[in-house]
């Protein structure tokens, strides 16, 4: 059933196809960041023309007083050729900074992608944990309209006895018009609410269908849950419940994203620097409100958990209780203490305890599936 829902679910497949195109955009900035390693912008030359009489003496030794004259031009010449390679220099390390700038920003962006991949992949598993828990929710809302329909059911047939009752005492002068009227109105009542237990079983069967991916049909037949044997719910310790949670997992990935675009942005101004220190600040914080917040869920699953189980031992004690009252009453009806009609009115109490231990048992099974689900990371 859960390959069907996962297969059928379109947020589950948008999530793969998600994931899919985050690897492939993976993939090209790798390449782009591997064109710009192998790029640069050259180097600036440090070597300079000599600009003075002194320079020219220091490089090429003594020069006769006569020739100086002649060197003049050549001085002049010197200096706009420092200067031009000055120029290229400061070019080439102008183009230097913007590749190691557009380097960053593609470092930034690899990060990005792989941190929204592992993102993804924590929607893709909360996905498939949550579609898991929805089929078993609505499951069990099928089984348990499919109990309360079927004693339902029972207590229609117990009520129409007490009119084709009431009738014959009617016959025989012993009771009145109005206690058949009754008893007639009392059976309408029961048929318009298993009118309505139909309808919302047709409903929910009708959206499991649909959720499935499968044709639907009235006369699809319902298994029993696998074995389950109520037992206490047993708390995990609360920090691994909390360091397996999807949603713990994406604020420390928010916090490490805010790190690193810190880390990698060159802030050309100290305000931009103090946003980036803050968005690391603000990351922070909102992980420690899902702290805060996931704890409470924690609380009231574990509380609404102990709450269902609590709910099963009455039901079942009820049961027990109606066992034993059974037993005193079928002593009776067989020593002849008892009319039939009143001991299978008698009867039923035992079925509708039996039936509302069955639906505590029910419910008791969902409750215990969501908390194995939070302790798988899913946390509602």
């Amino acid at each position: 059933m859960l390959k069907l829902s996962l297969d059928h679910s379109l947020n589950y497949r948008l999530l793969t196809y998600k994931l899919t195109a985050l690897k492939l955009n993976e993939g090209s900035l790798k390449e782009q960041k591997r064109e710009l390693d192998n790029a640069s912008g050259g180097a600036g030359s440090s070597y300079t023309l000599p600009g003075s009489i002194e320079e020219m003496q220091e490089k090429y030794g003594e020069i006769p007083e006569e020739m100086l004259p002649f060197l003049y031009p050549t001085l002049e010449t010197n200096m706009v050729v420092n200067q031009l390679l000055n120029g290229v220099g400061n070019i080439s390390d102008a183009m230097n900074k913007q590749l190691q700038g557009q380097r960053d920003q593609l470092v930034l962006a690899l990060k990005q992608v792989e941190l929204e991949q592992s993102n993804t992949v924590l929607d893709l598993e909360e996905a498939r944990i949550g579609i898991k828990l929805q089929m078993t929710s609505q499951f069990a809302e099928l089984l348990s309209l499919d109990n309360q329909l079927n004693m339902a059911q029972e207590y229609l047939a117990i009520l129409k006895a007490d009119v084709r009752r009431a009738e014959l005492l009617q016959e025989a002068g012993m009771t009145s018009a109005a206690k058949v009227t009754e008893a007639q109105r009392e059976v309408q009542k029961q048929e318009q609410q298993i009118d309505g237990l139909k309808n919302k079983y047709e409903l929910a069967l009708v959206q499991l269908c649909f959720d499935l991916g499968i044709a639907y049909s009235p006369n699809i037949e319902l298994v029993d849950i696998p074995d389950f044997n109520p037992q206490p719910i047993s708390p995990l310790e609360r920090e691994r419940i909390l360091a397996k949670s999807f949603e713990m997992k994406r604020q420390w990935n928010s916090i490490i994203l805010a790190k690193q675009q810190e880390t990698h942005t060159r802030s050309s101004s100290e305000d931009q620097r103090d946003l980036l220190e803050m968005n690391v600040r603000i990351a922070e914080q909102q992980a420690e409100k899902a702290r805060i917040d996931l704890n409470k869920k924690v609380d009231e699953l574990y509380s609404n958990a102990e709450m269902a189980y609590k709910a099963y031992q009455n039901a079942a004690d009820d049961y027990d209780n109606a066992k034993q009252d059974h037993i005193h009453m079928t002593k009776r009806y067989d020593n002849g203490l008892m009319s039939r009609h009143d001991y299978e009115k008698s009867a039923f109490v035992l079925t509708q305890q039996e039936t509302m231990k069955e639906l505590a048992r029910i419910q008791l099974y969902v409750v215990q599936r969501s908390v194995d689900a939070l302790e798988e990371g899913f946390i509602m």
